[in-house]
């Protein structure tokens, strides 16, 4: 059996205790939800030697590799970093970051892959108030959850719409999930409260009738999921993809001056008002 002080001690390292009280499952680390091929032939080998000779996969996009024993950790750790392999992402910290393929999906507005390697390389690991999920996704499909995160990133794509060019085709009706959009007097009629800024008019218009207006993306603050559930709050408008980081940047920095031990940023949020919260993040 291990002792209280041992699994804190290896729980803190990414070697979480499973059920039996005998056992670990290591938590090997992505970046951004992806694996090289050596890295996945790595984690293929220590599951092998040390483990029953299979991976499973974690809701944040990381590996875990079950059945290690107690007295063979140290050897696994010894391994993965000879192999290059990170384990860890628990504890009160920013948690493993996680982005959906928006880079590469076609419905994507944003970079939501280089976006998350940026944050990664900035914050994951490091001390917060109490543990702290980012996530980024590229439109409003919301693959990842960004809004059930501490801090999310949603991609928006803003049309606009030059009549003068519509010629009534319907392929942006065809394209809009939402009924947004429909023809009278073969002219698009837009109606903006139905939109969710996903940008499939502006990808599939040939006319040049509907064009951006404005692409970015719309950030969210105080998610949180599971024991208690919060939807998190938007800063209120479009940032620029290069404005992304340094807002989050601001957010981070105001959390960690405000937020007391054991406050996730909804907690803050709660105690000091939201309206407050998203004021002094945006004057900053």
């Amino acid at each position: 059996m291990v002792n209280a002080k041992r699994q804190k001690e290896m729980k803190a390292l990414g070697f979480l205790l499973q059920n039996d009280k005998e056992h670990y499952s290591v938590r090997f680390l992505s970046k951004a939800g992806n694996y090289t091929v050596e890295e996945l032939n790595m984690i293929n080998k220590i599951a092998g030697k040390y483990g029953r000779g299979y991976v499973g996969l974690t809701t944040r996009l990381q590996m875990e590799v079950p059945w290690i024993k107690d007295e063979d950790a140290e050897k696994v750790m010894e391994e993965a970093k000879d192999l290059g392999l990170r384990h860890g992402g628990t504890g009160q910290k920013i948690r493993p970051l996680v982005a959906c393929k928006g880079t590469v999906c076609l419905h994507g507005n944003i970079d939501t892959q280089g976006i998350c390697r940026e944050l990664e390389v900035k914050y994951f690991g490091t001390d917060t108030p109490h543990k702290c999920k980012i996530g980024v996704v590229g439109c409003a499909n919301n693959c990842a959850k960004a809004n059930i995160n501490d801090i999310g990133v949603m991609g928006r794509t803003i049309p606009e719409f030059k009549l003068d060019n519509c010629v009534g085709c319907g392929l942006c009706v065809q394209g809009c999930r939402q009924k947004a959009l429909e023809i009278v007097d073969k002219k698009i009629v837009y109606n903006k409260e139905l939109c969710v800024s996903c940008g499939e008019c502006v990808r599939v218009c040939k006319t040049n009738a509907a064009i951006v207006k404005e692409n970015g993306a719309e950030i969210f603050v105080g998610g949180r999921f599971g024991r208690g559930m919060r939807i998190g709050d938007s800063l209120g408008k479009i940032f620029e993809e290069e404005k992304i980081v340094p807002v989050i940047d601001k957010i981070m920095k105001y959390y960690r001056e405000v937020g007391q031990k054991g406050e996730r940023i909804s907690t803050v949020m709660d105690r000091i008002g939201k309206e407050t919260f998203i004021d002094n993040v945006l004057s900053d």
